[in-house]
């Protein structure tokens, strides 16, 4: 979602993948931040570190129950919580928040439509599967042990094929 505004997003979840999701959206330019999680002390530990790391940006945390405030005047949300993993099958929240001037990106990849990024583009909304983030995690993995650099267009359309 290359042309999508990171003006304001709303991350759920601050475990590891949030993390690393919240550095790289605030790499990105994102101008406002809202880390949400069920432990509300791990998204506002995580909300005072990424803040100190970018001054640039309006890092805040908040917790489930404020997301129908939220979202609304969001640009995007991104999902990076194991809900709605195979394993972990549904969604982190309710679907009756998500409009047609958000994007939501989901970083589940496995599988690959997730009840999420169904519930979005049923609502309106522009979509990002985890297939991404996994497959480019992989490439910049293999170009710093390597030092080569991987085509991400194969190892996207091999990854896809595998998780079909």
């Amino acid at each position: 979602l290359a042309d999508a505004s990171t003006s304001h997003v709303i991350l759920v979840g601050a475990g590891g993948a949030g993390t690393a999701v919240a550095a790289a959206l605030l790499g990105l330019g994102t101008d406002h931040l809202t880390v949400v999680d069920l432990d509300v002390d791990r998204a506002t530990a995580l909300a005072a570190d990424l803040a100190a790391r970018h001054p640039q940006a309006h890092v805040d945390a908040s917790s489930f129950d404020k997301l129908s405030v939220l979202l609304p005047e969001a640009d995007g949300v991104v999902h990076a919580t194991p809900t709605g993993m195979a394993e972990h099958p549904g969604i982190a929240f309710d679907t009756a928040l998500l409009h047609p001037g958000l994007w939501v990106a989901d970083i589940v990849y496995r599988p690959l439509d997730t009840a999420l990024l169904q519930a979005a583009r049923a609502a309106g909304c522009r979509t990002l599967d985890g297939g991404h983030m996994a497959v480019h995690q992989a490439v910049d993995a293999f170009a710093l042990i390597t030092g080569l650099v991987p085509d991400a267009a194969r190892m996207s359309a091999h990854f896809r094929n595998l998780v079909a």
